[in-house]
Order: structure tokens, then sequence, then C-alpha cells
């Protein structure tokens, strides 16, 4: 007991020193500014989780998918008497320096968001040699303790599979459809999302569609940015898919500005479900749909598992994937 009261007291003044780091002020856990570090200790209520720290590295939240993400783990954790730990920070850099302080803490699981392989398999290591379970999410790296995803070719195979269905309902064979793809090249994992609704939108369209342009989003102040390109593109677009939701929802709020675009030949698909999505989903018009990864739903599940890995219990070790449901107007009622 002494022995872990004395990792937990090492845990919070490290979480602290990183939080003071910060150029942003500290706001009241699960409600991170980009860059910070947030850290909560609770009484342990529950055997499985009694004593235990879980550590969650990922990006910065400037998602909201990713805000509720944290704050439903944060939550479930407050709820079952679990440590929670958590650092969200754009640089790669910042986060393998967040890594190696939960290594040198002790946490007793680490969960990440992977981007890419070759940026984390080291750091992957190191924890794993200090006896730290590693739980991979979104990108598998071989060899981890535990991986959470969806097969992303899958996901934006179904963002397209949205796409194309409301092609084939809006426009006749040998029409011209012309499209943008409102991307992320900076992740492995989403530019395989993006080629699965690329490829999607040609496979499953009986109108010609020619993609004539493309912009990075992933945020909505990319999205903003990429959607005014669009409107000067020099097209009438008439689609435009997207990796998530909040460049998306960027694109939207451009495209109506500028009052581009037409409900009945402009349609906007994207992927995650974000609250502002549903909303102008719901309203009927330009954007037409997304996909719902049950991403915040999940949160109790996450760390579930790394409670799990962390006792050592097998079940939690190995691969775990998620569904995935398309949502449109037809059915957006039931998401809100």
């Amino acid at each position: 007991m002494m022995k872990k009261i004395a990792a937990l007291l090492i845990a919070m003044t490290m979480a602290l020193s990183v939080t003071a780091c910060s150029n942003d002020t500290a706001s009241d856990s699960g409600s991170a500014s980009t860059g910070e570090s947030q850290s909560t200790a609770q009484t342990a209520e529950t055997s499985d989780g009694e004593g235990l720290t879980i550590a969650y590295v990922t990006s910065a939240l400037t998602t909201q998918i990713f805000r509720d993400q944290v704050q439903a783990m944060q939550d479930y954790c407050d709820e079952q008497g679990i440590n929670f730990m958590y650092t969200a920070q754009e640089q790669t850099e910042k986060q393998l320096e967040a890594i190696d302080n939960y290594i040198a803490m002790g946490v007793d699981c680490l969960i990440v968001h992977v981007t890419s392989v070759e940026t984390f398999q080291d750091s992957m290591v190191r924890c794993q040699e200090a006896g730290i379970p590693w739980f991979s999410y979104d990108v598998k790296i071989e060899g981890d303790d535990a991986y959470y995803g969806w097969d992303n070719y899958d996901l934006g195979y179904a963002i397209g599979e949205n796409a194309a269905n409301w092609i084939n309902e809006t426009f006749d064979e040998g029409d011209t459809v012309y499209a943008a793809s409102n991307n992320y090249p900076q992740a492995d994992f989403l530019v395989v999302r993006e080629q699965g609704y690329i490829d999607a939108v040609n496979e499953l369209s009986k109108a010609k569609v020619e993609w004539v342009i493309s912009d990075v989003g992933g945020t909505t102040d990319n999205g903003v940015t990429a959607g005014e390109n669009f409107t000067q593109s020099g097209y009438d677009l008439n689609l435009v898919c997207a990796i998530n939701d909040s460049g998306l929802c960027g694109v939207y709020e451009a495209f109506t500005a500028a009052n581009y675009g037409d409900p009945a030949t402009l349609g906007l698909f994207g992927c995650d479900s974000d609250p502002e999505a549903l909303q102008a989903i719901s309203e009927g018009g330009i954007y037409k749909g997304t996909i719902n990864t049950g991403l915040v739903a999940l949160a109790p599940d996450f760390i579930d598992i790394a409670v799990g890995l962390a006792n050592g219990d097998e079940s939690a070790k190995g691969d775990h994937w998620g569904d995935f449901i398309m949502i449109t107007e037809d059915n957006v009622a039931d998401w809100m």
C-alpha cells in the first residue's frame, strides 16, 4: 500500500510539473485546452481499479469527438475510482515526451492514440520494458498488448458508400459529379481512410465522378480554409467527402458564409457523428451524412481494457474491433 501511495504522489507531482510548463492555464479535469496535461486522483471504489493509474496520450483536443471521448473516460474513471491522467498535444515531440513522463511515473497502463507506427514504435518498446502494458488506439503496432480500432479502409468505404447512395438518388447515369476531398495526409490511417471513400464513390456511383480538388481538414479551422479554397476552385462542386466531421464542419461553415451550393445538387459526407454535424444533417441542407463509430460510448470499454491489462487479464489482450453505422437525414434523429 505504501508503495502505491508513493507512486501516486510521484505521478501527481510530475503531472503538475508538466501542466506548469504549459503556456495555457490549467482548466478543470476533462476540459483541457490544446497542449495541456490533466490528472485526477480518486479514492478506489472497485476491486478491479483499486490503486490503478491509467494514462492516455492523444493529439490536441481540437475536435469535438475527442473532447467528448476524454470527458467520458474521465467520468467513468471517476465513477470507478480509477486514477485517470491524460496529455493532449498537437506536436508529436510533446506526445513522445509525455509518454516518457508516464513511463517514469510508473503508471499501470498507457493508452496511446497512435497515428504512425514509426513514430511510436520505440516508445512502446520502452514502455513494455518498464513493465507497463501498451494499449494502441486507431493504428496497431505489432507487439502491442492491446489494440482498439476500426479498419480505416472499411470506415472510409462506408463514408463513400453513404455518398454514393445519395449520388445515385440525385444524379443520372452519364451525369458528371465534381468532387472534393477534405483529407489529412499527416496521419497514415487517415490516408487509408481517404482512399476508402474515393474507391467507394468511384465504384458505387452510377454517375461519372471527377475528383477535382483536395485540401487538408482534420480540424474546423483547417476545414474553413479548405472550404474557402473549394468555393474558388472554378468548379460547381457536387460532393465533398471528409475524413472526419470536424474538418467538414469547417467546410460547411465556409460554404454557408459564401452561400455556396444548392442542397439539391451538393452533398457533404463525413465521419464521427459530431454534434454539430448531426444538427446540420437534421436541418436537411447540404450536410447529408456521417458515420457513427460509437467512440464516446466506447470510453468505458477502453478503460476496462486498460484495467484488465494492468491486472494481467488475458481477455483484455489482443485486438478489439469497432463497428460503425451510416447516418443520414433518415435516421439522424436516433443519434441526437
